[in-house]
This record gives C-alpha cells, structure tokens and sequence, in this order.
C-alpha cells in the first residue's frame, strides 16, 4: 500500500510539472503532517514547523527544476527541509533564543483510545530516553522508524554514506538498548 501511495504521490507531482496545478494539493496534503512533525523536532515550535514546512512546499513549487528524480519526492523534500530547519537553527541561536541540541520526539494520533493511550506512554519514554541521545542519534532513528525512510533515502537527507547511516543507526539502537535495558520497544532492524 505504502509503495502504491508513494507512486502515486510521485505520479501527482509529475501531473504538476506538466501543467496540472490541482495536483500539488495532493503532494502537499501527502506529506504536509509528516513534514511539519519533522521540522518540530528541530525547532521546538509548532509555528515555526508549520512555516519551515510552508516554505518547503514552496520551494517544491517554484524551483521545480531542483528535483532531478535521483531519490523519492520524499526524500527530495525532507531533505530540503532538513536544510531549512538548520537555516533557522542558526538564525535563532545568533539572535539567542534557541540550542541546537534540542530536538523533541512526536506524538502519534491513533483512533482506538486505548492504543492512543499506550503509544502516549511508549512516545513518553522514548522521548525521556531520546533527549539521551546524540542528535544525530536522535534524526537517524526518527527517520527510519517514524518516517519509515529507507538507508539510502537517509544517507542523501543527512549527506553521508549509506554505510556511516547503516552505523549511526546500529549504534543508536545500541545506545537505547542500554538505557532501555530489556525493553526493545521498537529497536528491531526495519
């Protein structure tokens, strides 16, 4: 299922380029939620997410070019806006009001009240332990087992090699599993 939306996601995106302008609303709508929880992480404020994701889709928009179709639209997009969020970061550390350090774990909406309640409890402590995570711990874990991206897709957003990905991810699981100690709640090898 999750192959077929992504075709069909990349099917929209090419309608856009060849004139369809309704079509972006489907890209925007795919990945706008995800988007914005990712940039959260970075800047710690729901506004600031929602804009940095904003200013993504547009440079999606106006600079279609940039796209070459060398890795998925969704790794195109989050790595662009993983270079947005950076932007800010330092803009915001240079005014003082912000540590780059400080990166926050979301939480997911499921419709069952109980599941909701038992992922709220799973998100707490894995955020508890993640804030004991390196930060590049913390993104590489985020986007394998939240975003569901694959090594390779990885490797481009964060511009190292898929064996440096293939590393930091063994020693992050490695990382949590000592602080978690028996309890692997979602460590397995995607």
């Amino acid at each position: 299922m999750e192959e077929q939306n992504k075709r069909s996601v990349e099917e929209a995106y090419q309608q856009f380029c060849a004139g369809d302008e309704s079509a972006f609303d489907f890209v925007m709508e795919e990945f706008r939620q995800n988007l914005i929880f990712f940039l959260f992480r970075y800047v710690r404020s729901m506004e600031a997410a929602e804009d940095l994701a904003e200013d993504t889709f547009v440079e999606l928009l106006v600079h279609r070019e940039r796209f070459r179709h060398q890795s998925s639209l969704k790794t195109y997009l989050f790595s662009v806006a993983r270079h947005k969020a950076i932007d800010f970061i330092r803009r915001e550390q240079r005014r003082g009001s912000v540590a780059l350090e400080e990166i926050v774990e979301r939480c997911d909406e499921t419709p069952c009240v109980e599941e909701q309640i038992l992922t709220q409890e799973r998100n707490e402590a894995l955020y508890l332990t993640l804030q004991e995570l390196r930060p590049e711990y913390r993104e590489v874990l985020q986007l394998l087992y939240v975003e569901r991206l694959s090594y390779d897709e990885i490797a481009k957003i964060m511009k190292r090699s898929k064996k440096q990905i293939d590393n930091l991810a063994y020693r992050a699981r490695q990382h949590m599993r000592g602080i978690l100690g028996k309890e692997e709640l979602f460590l397995e090898e995607p």
